[in-house]
């Protein structure tokens, strides 16, 4: 075996060795990220459910915007906070929060879930959100957000593709 040849297969290996090092804890960083935001996404529904708006709010960046169902935008973690607060006075309850997916991209992420909620009348109300997360202060906390409600009379998905 010549030098260049040792010297190719030493590189090879320290190469390979710092893989096997490093991969199984990139993986589980991920899988902590992808936990700590379904965990985000669970307290989220906990906190609204118990009227904890304040600790809701937490999960907000403080630069978020929001926006809402019926267009409405939230600038800022206070206004957001000052959203969940009306809704929980007007007599929303009962939100359940499914996630659909969890993408985790280097420093960022997002979700996107379905939530039901009751009205004040108590009809159930449904929609899907879509979130943008960056880590703030070592938290992941959503950065931008789009709300939306289905409308009872639009058609589903389903419906769609069968056409």
């Amino acid at each position: 075996m010549n030098m260049y040849t040792a010297k190719r297969t030493l590189l090879a290996v320290i190469v390979g060795f710092a893989l096997a090092t490093l991969l199984p804890t990139l993986i589980l960083a991920e899988t902590r990220d992808a936990e700590a935001i379904a965990d985000g996404l669970a307290q989220y529904e906990t906190r609204f459910n118990q009227g904890e708006i304040g600790a809701l709010a937490q999960l907000f960046g403080k630069n978020v915007v929001y926006y809402g169902p019926l267009g409405r935008i939230f600038e800022g973690r206070a206004p957001v906070k000052r959203h969940y607060q009306g809704m929980r006075s007007a007599g929303f309850r009962n939100m359940t929060v499914d996630v659909i997916e969890i993408v985790l991209s280097e420093d960022a992420a997002y979700d996107i879930a379905r939530y039901t909620i009751t009205g004040p009348a108590g009809k159930t109300f449904s929609g899907y959100h879509l979130a943008i997360l960056e880590k703030e202060d070592g938290e992941w906390r959503v950065r931008r957000t789009l709300a939306n409600t289905k409308m009872s009379d639009t058609p589903s998905r389903s419906e769609h593709e069968g056409k």
